[in-house]
C-alpha cells in the first residue's frame, strides 16, 4: 500500500472549507487553523480533491470540485453532475437541466444554493440547473444520506451548489473565459464570456469571491408529439355501414368489426430558441477571529428568451366516436386508419419572456467559551417568470380526409382523397358518401383560413423565505462528542397569473381599418411561405414578419371579441399556493472508538399547505345555432383547499475508518418528498372537446348544433369527457432509507467504492391517467351548481379522469459502484454505474398489480476514458440511462384485463432509454492561458417517450420525440494572476 497521507490532506481540506455554513459540516470555528492551501489542476488532481471532500462528510456523498483555476470539466452544472455515480441528466433545448439521483427522478431531488433551498419555475418543484454557469461555483455536492440537522425534503438526494469563496479557494485569483458554442441543428453560434475572482482584504479577515457571466445561446429542437394530455383512442371502421340498417342492427354490425387503438393527435414542432443568460454571484465573508465568521452570499440570474415555435398538427380526435360515420378505414393488420371531418392546424408562435432568479443568505457562526457553537442564517430565494407579449397566428383547414398510423418511433398523418380512404377501407367510394366532412382540399392554401389570434402575457413567482438556527455544545466526553439542536422556519408562496386571449377575429370589430379587415379575411395563400429546411412539415410557413404584421393589424379586435372581459384562458390556470413549514431537531455524535463514530438524531417537520384554483370548461368546438362556443366558456373559482401534515424523521449514521485506505459507512435514516405544485394545486379542467347528452337520451355528441342556448340548459355533461384534476389532499411520501457503503482509497491513483441502498416508501405519489371517478369522489369539491349553461350532476361518473394520487407502498433496492484508475503513462478511467429494482403498489381502485416506481431508472452508467499530462487533457465520456415509467394507466381491481376500455395498461407512458457520447479536449498553453474544445451528443441521441400500447395498437405508440443534434464548444481561459 502506498503511504499517501489521506488524513493529513483531510485536515487541510477541513480548514479550507471552514467558511461553509452548510449544516452537514462540523468543521466549525472550533477546529479552524491556518494551513497550507492545496492547489490542484487537471482531471486526476481535481478528482483527488473531490474524493477528500467526500471523505469528510458525515454521510455518503459525491462531489465535483474545481481545479486551482476554478475550472470545472463541464460548462454547465447539470452537465457536470451527470458524471457522478448514480446521477443522470434530463435535457431541455439540448442543454442539461434536471438531474436524477440513484435512478430517482428530479421530483425526488432537492436543490440548495449555499445550503438553502432554491426557488424554481413552472409547476414543478424540480430546479433547472442550467441557470447556474459552472464558472460561478466552487464545489457541487450530491448528498445521498442525510442527517437530522439537514432539510430532509429529499428521498433521492440533495444537490448543494456552493458559490466561489475566497476562504475556500485560499488565495487571491482571477480568470476570464471566452467561449463559442455551435449547434449543428440550428446552424448558429452562441458566444459566452465569464469572469471570476477571489480577493483577501484587511490581513485576510475579509474574503471576497465573485463571478459574472453572460451567454447568448441559440438552439433548435425538432419535435413530434401525441396529444399533450389525452390518451389514445379506439377506432372501428363505420363509414361504410349500410345506412338502411336499424339502430340495433348497426350496433351489432359495428360490434363485429375489428377495433384498433390509435393516436389522438399528431403535432409536429420546431422550436427556435434564442436565450440570453446573465448571471452574477457575490460571496462576502468576514472572519475577525478564529472563533467568529459572518457572511453575505448572493446570486442573480436573468434569462431573456426570444423563441419561435412552428406547429403543424392533425387533430385525429375531431372524427366522431364510433357510429358517427366519420371513421373511413381501419386496418387491424398494419394499424393504418383514415378519418373524415379532420382539421389541420398551422400555427406560428412567437414567445418572449424574462426569468429573474435571485437568492441571498446572511448569517454567521460564533464559538462561545470554546464550547458552544451558534450558527444562524436568514435566506431568501425568488424566481419571477414573466411573459412579455406572446402571440400566435393560426391558419386552419377543415373537413379533411386524412391518413394516420402510429408506432413506437413516429406518428404519421397526411391528407388523402376520399377515393384513397375508401380503398384503404376495402369498399367503393361514391360521391357525397362522407358528406361535408370530406369537403376540404389541403392542396389549395386558399382553404387554410386565418381563424385564430392568440395573445398572452403573465407572471409566475416562487418566493421562499427561510430562517435557521443551530446550536452545538461541544462536550468532549468519552461517550458523547457533541449535542446539536436547531430549528428552521420556511414560508413559501408560489403563484401564477396568466392573461390570455384566444379568439377568431371578426372584420366587424376592425372599426373600418382596412389592414385589419384584409388580415381577418386572409388565407394562407395570401402570403409568401415556404417549408423549413430539413423538417417534417407538410405545409409551408409564412415569415415571422408576416406574423407580426397580422398580429399588429388585428390586435384591436381583442377587446370586442371578448366583450372586454378576461377570458377563460386568462383564469383557468391561475392559482396561489402557500406552504409554510416548521422543523426542529436534536442530534448527537457518539464516539464508539478512535476510528468509529455514531451520529444519531431526530427531526420533526410540520407542513401547512393551501391552494386556490378554478373549475374550467372551454367549449372549443361548439357551435349552437351560430351562437359560438365562447358564450359557454366556464371558469368558476374553487373553494380554497388546505391540508396539514407532520412527521418525525429519526436517523442513525455510523462512520468507521479502520485504516487510512478504507472507509465504511452505514445509515438508517428517514426523509420525505412533497408533491409538485402541478399535482397538489386545486384545479379541475375539462378537455375542450366537450360531449353533451340531450335530456332523456344516450345520443351524446360533441357538436350539438341543433340545440339553442335555451334548450342546452337541459343537456347533461356526458361521461366520456376528459377531466384533468388536481389533488390538494396529497401528503408527502415518506421513506425509511437503509445505506451501506465501502470506500477504498488504495492510493492516489486508484479509488473504489461500493454502496447498497434500500428505500421503503409510504404514500408514494403517482400520476394516473384515464381513471373512472364520480365527481363527488374527487379530492376537491366542484361548484357544479354554479354552472347553469347545462347540467353537471354532482354524482356524474367520468370515464377519463387524469389525477395524481398517493399510492400505498413502494420499495427501491439498488447498488452503486465506482472505479477510478489513473496510470503512470497518463491514461485514466473514471466509471460508475447504479442498478436498482423497484416495486410500487397503488390503491386497488387504480391498479391491482404492482408497477415500477414512476420516475426511476433501473440502470444508469457513466464511463470516461482519457489521457492527460501537464499540458493536455482529452476524454471520451459515455452516459447511459434505462427507460423510465412516467405515468400509469388505470386497471382497477375486478376489471377484466382484456377489457381495454376499463383496463388501460396500454396507457402506461415511458421515457425511452438514453445514451450519449461526448468528447472533451484541453490544452494548457502556458501557466496562464489554456484552450478547450467540447463535442456534445456525438451520437445525436433523441429523447423518446411512448405509450405501452398493446396488440390493438401494434405495440408501443410514440408520445413525444425530441431531436437536439450535436453541439460543439471552443473556449479560451486566461488566468490574470
Amino acid at each position: 500500500m502506498a503511504n499517501f497521507p489521506y488524513r493529513t490532506v483531510a485536515l487541510c481540506m477541513a480548514a479550507a472549507l471552514q467558511s461553509n455554513a452548510y449544516a452537514d459540516e462540523d468543521n466549525t470555528t472550533k477546529a479552524q487553523e491556518d494551513v497550507e492551501v492545496i492547489e490542484v489542476q487537471g482531471v486526476r488532481q481535481t478528482d483527488l480533491k473531490a474524493r477528500e471532500l467526500e471523505r469528510l462528510k458525515k454521510g455518503l456523498s459525491s462531489i465535483i470540485a474545481s481545479d486551482d483555476l476554478g475550472n470545472f470539466v463541464d460548462q454547465n452544472v447539470a452537465e457536470s453532475l451527470r458524471r457522478l455515480p448514480g446521477v443522470t441528466l434530463q435535457r431541455s433545448e439540448g442543454e442539461g437541466k434536471f438531474v436524477s439521483v440513484r435512478g430517482l427522478g428530479p421530483g425526488f431531488v432537492s436543490v440548495n444554493i449555499n445550503g438553502s433551498e432554491a426557488s424554481g419555475s413552472g409547476d414543478e418543484r424540480k430546479i433547472g440547473l442550467d441557470a447556474l454557469p459552472a464558472d460561478m461555483l466552487g464545489t457541487i455536492e450530491v448528498l445521498k444520506t442525510l442527517t437530522a440537522d439537514q432539510d430532509l425534503n429529499s428521498i433521492g438526494g440533495t444537490v448543494n451548489v456552493k458559490t466561489i469563496s475566497a476562504f475556500d479557494r485560499g488565495k487571491t485569483s482571477a480568470k476570464i473565459k471566452v467561449q463559442d458554442s455551435y449547434s449543428d441543428l440550428r446552424g448558429e453560434h452562441s458566444p459566452k464570456i465569464s469572469f471570476d475572482a477571489t480577493q483577501f482584504l484587511f490581513d485576510k479577515t475579509v474574503g471576497i469571491g465573485f463571478a459574472v457571466s453572460h451567454e447568448e445561446r441559440k438552439t433548435q429542437v425538432d419535435e413530434d408529439r401525441h396529444h399533450s394530455s389525452g390518451e389514445m383512442k379506439f377506432l372501428t371502421q363505420d363509414a361504410d355501414v349500410d345506412p338502411n340498417l336499424t339502430a340495433e342492427e348497426k350496433k351489432a354490425e359495428l360490434a363485429s368489426r375489428p377495433e384498433i387503438l390509435t393516436p389522438r393527435q399528431l403535432e409536429v414542432r420546431r422550436e427556435l430558441a434564442g436565450r440570453k443568460r446573465s448571471a452574477a454571484s457575490l460571496n462576502l465573508e468576514f472572519k475577525p477571529s478564529v472563533e467568529n465568521l459572518f457572511y453575505f452570499r448572493g446570486n442573480y440570474t436573468r434569462f431573456t428568451d426570444d423563441d419561435v415555435a412552428l406547429r403543424e398538427f392533425f387533430d385525429f380526435q375531431d372524427a366522431g366516436s364510433v357510429g358517427s360515420g366519420e371513421i373511413a378505414a381501419v386496418n387491424p393488420n398494419n394499424f393504418e386508419f383514415a378519418l373524415t371531418d379532420i382539421d389541420v392546424f398551422h400555427q406560428y408562435f412567437i414567445q418572449e419572456s424574462e426569468t429573474v432568479r435571485t437568492s441571498f443568505s446572511v448569517g454567521g457562526e460564533n464559538l462561545i467559551a470554546d464550547t458552544f457553537n451558534i450558527a444562524y442564517e436568514y435566506a431568501e430565494s425568488k424566481s419571477e417568470d414573466e411573459s412579455l407579449g406572446d402571440r400566435r397566428v393560426q391558419f386552419r383547414e377543415r373537413d379533411l380526409v386524412v391518413y394516420g398510423r402510429g408506432s413506437r418511433d413516429e406518428i404519421v398523418g397526411y391528407p388523402i382523397t376520399p377515393d384513397k380512404a375508401a380503398e384503404l377501407g376495402g369498399y367503393a367510394y361514391t360521391d357525397g358518401m362522407y358528406g361535408t366532412s370530406a369537403s376540404g382540399d389541403a392542396t389549395d392554401l386558399n382553404n387554410f383560413e386565418f381563424d385564430n389570434l392568440f395573445l398572452e402575457g403573465g407572471t409566475r413567482t416562487d418566493d421562499i423565505k427561510t430562517g435557521k438556527l443551530d446550536v452545538t455544545a461541544w462536550l468532549d466526553l468519552d461517550f458523547l462528542s457533541y449535542i446539536k439542536v436547531g430549528a428552521m422556519v420556511t414560508e413559501r408562496v408560489h403563484a401564477r397569473d396568466k392573461n390570455r386571449w384566444s379568439f377568431d377575429p371578426s372584420a366587424e370589430d376592425c372599426n373600418g381599418n382596412q389592414a385589419c379587415i384584409t388580415a381577418v379575411n386572409s388565407t394562407h395563400a395570401d402570403y409568401a411561405s415556404s417549408i423549413p429546411e430539413n423538417s417534417n412539415f407538410l405545409f409551408p410557413f409564412v415569415s415571422q414578419q408576416t406574423v407580426e404584421d397580422i398580429v399588429n393589424a388585428t390586435r384591436q379586435t381583442a377587446a370586442v371579441a371578448t366583450n372586454g372581459e378576461v377570458s377563460i384562458d386568462s383564469t383557468k390556470d391561475d392559482y396561489t399556493i402557500t406552504e409554510d413549514t416548521k422543523a426542529v431537531y436534536v442530534m448527537a455524535e457518539i464516539p464508539i472508538n478512535i476510528d468509529m463514530t455514531l451520529t444519531t438524531g431526530v427531526r420533526y417537520v410540520e407542513t401547512d399547505f393551501s391552494s386556490t384554483g378554478f373549475l374550467s370548461l372551454e367549449n372549443d368546438d361548439f357551435e349552437f345555432n351560430g351562437a359560438g362556443g365562447g358564450n359557454l366558456d366556464i371558469a368558476v373559482p374553487l373553494p380554497d383547499s388546505s391540508i396539514n401534515y407532520s412527521e418525525f424523521y429519526p436517523s442513525a449514521h455510523l462512520r468507521w475508518e479502520p485504516t487510512d485506505e478504507l472507509l465504511v459507512r452505514a445509515a438508517v435514516w428517514t426523509s420525505f418528498t412533497r408533491p409538485s405544485f402541478k399535482q397538489a394545486r386545486g384545479f379541475a379542467k375539462f378537455d375542450s372537446d366537450i360531449e353533451l347528452c340531450p335530456p332523456q337520451s344516450a345520443d351524446c355528441d360533441d357538436a350539438q348544433g341543433s340545440a339553442t342556448l335555451s334548450q342546452l340548459q337541459d343537456y347533461i355533461l356526458g361521461s366520456n369527457n376528459l377531466l384533468d384534476v388536481g389533488n390538494p389532499n396529497l401528503v408527502a411520501m415518506t421513506s425509511i432509507n437503509y445505506d451501506l457503503s465501502l470506500s477504498y482509497y488504495f492510493d492516489e491513483n486508484l479509488f473504489l467504492e461500493a454502496a447498497l441502498f434500500y428505500k421503503d416508501i409510504d404514500n408514494f405519489i403517482v400520476d394516473v391517467s384515464g381513471v373512472s371517478r364520480s365527481l363527488d369522489e374527487l379530492p376537491l369539491s366542484l361548484p357544479v351548481s354554479q354552472v347553469t349553461s347545462f347540467v353537471i350532476p354532482h354524482d356524474l361518473t367520468l370515464n377519463q379522469v387524469n389525477i395524481t394520487l398517493n399510492g400505498e407502498k413502494a420499495k427501491v433496492f439498488g447498488g452503486e459502484f465506482s472505479f477510478n484508475k489513473y496510470f503512470e503513462n497518463g491514461l485514466f478511467v473514471q466509471s460508475n454505474f447504479t442498478v436498482l429494482e423497484s416495486e410500487a403498489q397503488l390503491d386497488p381502485t387504480i391498479r391491482l398489480d404492482p408497477v415500477p416506481l414512476p420516475d426511476q431508472a433501473d440502470l444508469t452508467a457513466n464511463l470516461s476514458f482519457g489521457w492527460e499530462n501537464d499540458d493536455i487533457s482529452a476524454r471520451i465520456i459515455a452516459n447511459y440511462r434505462s427507460e423510465i415509467l412516467e405515468e400509469v394507466g388505470s386497471c382497477p381491481e375486478g376489471v377484466n384485463v382484456n377489457d381495454y376500455t376499463e383496463c388501460k395498461l396500454w396507457a402506461d407512458r415511458y421515457q425511452d432509454e438514453l445514451s450519449t457520447v461526448d468528447f472533451k479536449f484541453k490544452y494548457q498553453i502556458n501557466g496562464a492561458l489554456s484552450v478547450y474544445f467540447d463535442a456534445i451528443n456525438l451520437t445525436e441521441n433523441q429523447d423518446l417517450r411512448y405509450f405501452e400500447g398493446n396488440e390493438k395498437s401494434g405495440g408501443n405508440i410514440m408520445y413525444q420525440k425530441e431531436n437536439y443534434g450535436r453541439t460543439f464548444q471552443l473556449g479560451v481561459t486566461y488566468k490574470l494572476y
